[in-house]
């Protein structure tokens, strides 16, 4: 009866390890962006790659880690120099019923939206668009997430990026999807870091760590059968 209890709270145990035990993935931005420069709302931001570090790998032009991140974020802000972390995903393991909800806009737009914004990201990195190009990818993408971008109020290129994806029928294959992360800001909440996407391998949230426990888990459990065998095989004094 006692293995029965234990091998229940074993279970229970490792079914929460990757929420309690998630990891972080270090990021930062150094103030460079590749895209022109975007008024909407009386506000001029950057758009395109954003330059600077995932995960201690350079982002950037001619770096090891890519052209840069693409930002999905339209609602806060960053700035040089500044440093997070996130949970990363990976895009091909993303789905509906599990860790949709780790992301940073995850019910709000649901799995289609994020499907999308990934398709668009895959072309950015895949394509390596001009500054006015990226810049309307970036607008597409933030009207996506419905993180403060009117799609109405999209025009051009931007609007004609918007429309087909939203059409449907713009998909990518597994090792296409596999190829893109989601880094969520970790913990999320007001004034946090913007969700970023890039093409920097990096430990998803929780996996090795949880791994790692599951296996000491199990020793420990052969460790406490093998003893409770000892102790009943033990001769009586």
């Amino acid at each position: 009866m006692k293995k029965l209890v234990f091998l229940s709270v074993a279970v229970i145990l490792f079914s929460s390890v990757p929420l309690a035990l998630g990891q972080n993935t270090n990021m930062s931005f150094n103030g460079g962006y590749q895209g022109s420069n975007w008024t909407y709302g009386g506000e001029t931001v950057g758009t395109g790659f954003y330059d600077g570090s995932i995960n201690g790998v350079a982002v950037g032009p001619g770096q090891p880690g890519g052209p840069g991140m693409i930002c999905d974020d339209f609602g806060d802000n960053i700035f040089s120099g500044e440093t997070w972390t996130a949970n990363a995903i990976n895009a091909s393991s993303l789905t509906s019923n599990s860790n949709l909800s780790q992301t940073l806009f995850g019910t709000a737009i649901g799995f289609v939206r994020y499907q999308e914004v990934a398709y668009l990201a895959y072309q950015m990195f895949t394509t390596s668009p001009g500054a006015p190009t990226q810049a309307a990818y970036s607008e597409a993408i933030w009207a996506l997430t419905g993180s403060g971008v009117d799609p109405g109020k999209l025009t051009g290129l931007a609007l004609t990026l918007y429309n087909n994806v939203t059409a449907g029928g713009e998909t990518l294959t597994g090792s296409q999807l596999a190829s893109l992360w989601i880094y969520t800001p970790n913990p999320r909440g007001p004034n946090q870091a913007q969700e970023m996407w890039g093409t920097v391998a990096v430990p998803e949230g929780g996996s090795t760590v949880g791994y790692l426990f599951l296996a000491g888990l199990c020793c420990f459990g052969a460790m406490f059968a093998r003893s409770r065998r000892q102790i009943g095989s033990s001769p009586l004094a």
